[in-house]
Parts: C-alpha cells; sequence; structure tokens
C-alpha cells in the first residue's frame, strides 16, 4: 500500500506548530534565567548565614574558654563575657562587664591617681624627668606630702623648681648615661654630682607623678592656741616684774 502524502493544510498546520513551539521555548528562557537567578541568591545567602552562624559560635566558645582558664588561674581584673543562646539557635547575645578598677582615694577610674584639687592630706608619688633625646633619664623616686589645693601644673613647676635647687647641694649623682657622653658640661659637675645643669635644657625637664593616699587633716586648735600665747605673755611679764 502507498501512504497518502499529507495534504496542504496538514502540512500548514504543522508548521504554524513548530513556529508556535519554538516561539514558547524562546520565551521561556529569560524566565528559567531569572528563577535559577533567585534560586541562586537564596542558596547563597544561606551560606552566608550558615558561615556567620558557626563565626559567632567559635568567637563565644573561645571567649568562654578564655575566661574559664582565667578563673581557675585566679587571674582578676579580666573581662568577663557571657553568652546566651535563643531556643533555635539561632540568636546570641554577647553581654561583656568590664571590672572598674578603683584607685586609692577610694574613687573609681581607669588610670592613676592624679588629682591634687581638696584640701586634705595627700601622700605624692613623683619623679623627675630629663627627655631631652638621647640623654633620657628618670631620676630618683621621692615621695611628698601635699596639703595645698593646686592643679598638676602648678606641683610640676614647684617640683623642678625644688629640683634645681637642690642640684646646689651636690647630693644628686651625675646619671651614668650622662657621664658615657660626657654631659653636662664640667662647670655643672663637681665630683661625681651634679651643681646643676645647663639653663637652655631646664626645659627639658618633666615630673611624673600620682597621689597614693589621702588623710584628713587635722582641725585647728585655734583656742588652745590662743591660750597659750596668752600663757607665755603672762609668764613673760611675771618675770620682767
Amino acid at each position: 500500500m502507498h501512504s497518502r502524502p499529507p495534504a496542504a493544510g496538514e502540512d500548514g498546520h504543522r508548521r504554524s506548530g513548530n513556529v508556535m513551539w519554538f516561539l514558547g521555548q524562546f520565551f521561556m528562557i529569560p524566565v528559567a534565567a531569572l528563577v535559577y537567578g533567585f534560586e541562586l541568591l537564596v542558596t547563597t545567602m544561606q551560606g552566608m548565614q550558615r558561615a556567620t552562624t558557626q563565626g559567632m559560635e567559635v568567637i563565644v566558645g573561645g571567649s568562654q574558654s578564655s575566661n574559664d582558664r582565667a578563673d581557675a588561674d585566679g587571674i582578676s581584673g579580666q573581662p568577663e563575657l557571657a553568652a546566651r543562646v535563643g531556643a533555635n539557635g539561632a540568636r546570641f547575645e554577647i553581654v561583656q562587664k568590664e571590672e572598674r578598677i578603683l584607685t586609692t582615694n577610694n574613687e573609681c577610674g581607669n588610670g592613676l591617681d592624679k588629682d591634687l584639687h581638696d584640701d586634705m592630706l595627700k601622700l605624692v608619688r613623683y619623679k623627675v624627668l630629663f627627655v631631652r633625646r638621647e640623654y633620657e633619664v628618670a631620676f630618683p623616686e621621692q615621695e611628698d606630702l601635699v596639703s595645698d589645693n593646686m592643679d598638676g601644673s602648678a606641683f610640676t613647676a614647684w617640683k623642678v623648681a625644688e629640683f634645681i635647687q637642690d642640684l646646689g647641694k651636690r647630693t644628686t649623682p651625675v646619671p651614668i648615661k650622662w657621664s658615657d657622653k660626657s654631659y653636662p658640661p664640667a662647670e655643672f659637675v663637681e665630683g661625681n654630682y651634679l651643681n646643676g645643669i645647663p639653663h637652655e635644657d631646664k626645659k627639658y625637664l618633666r615630673v611624673y607623678y600620682e597621689v597614693l593616699d589621702r588623710y584628713p587633716r587635722e582641725k585647728f586648735k585655734y583656742e588652745e592656741q590662743q591660750i597659750r600665747v596668752l600663757e607665755e605673755i603672762r609668764d613673760s611679764m611675771t618675770k620682767a616684774e
């Protein structure tokens, strides 16, 4: 048997169907690409979230381990790090508490106590520094009781002037670093002691200090002093008679 050749109408209908299928596939490509792009974006964000969560776990775990070791060794003054994990395991709350340092005058602060602005009796530790380049020296540490209400600049000026005046007593040894560099000039050295420093180098003098403790001052006993003075006057008059 011989097959019947397709009719002209059937052939045209088939070609029209092929064209429609081709056009449908052509327009579906951008849609498929867009859907693929969204899927890729979601996958990337999920990966970043997992990486962030793992990183937080490492940080929290490491901080807690460090604090545990510090507590075990008896180390005080270290920051305390506490982490609380939410029920879903994805929410972290980190609370860091820093221990506040207590100064010698029972005031909280993070540095040395340098406050001289009160009328109490203050025990001050200080040292005079010479900061000229290549001749830097810290002179021996000293302590003094300060009763005046003053600021740091006034205290520095006072102790620098006192230091320069004391050089004339020839009680301050020449620093070894200065001797090795033949400083100061010979007219400022007597034996192994300083009797001064060059005038142009006095600008390099500085004072480091800190307040170690404070004490209330005794009140003036005015009445007792007045009675004592009157008694002395009476005794003088009695002797004169």
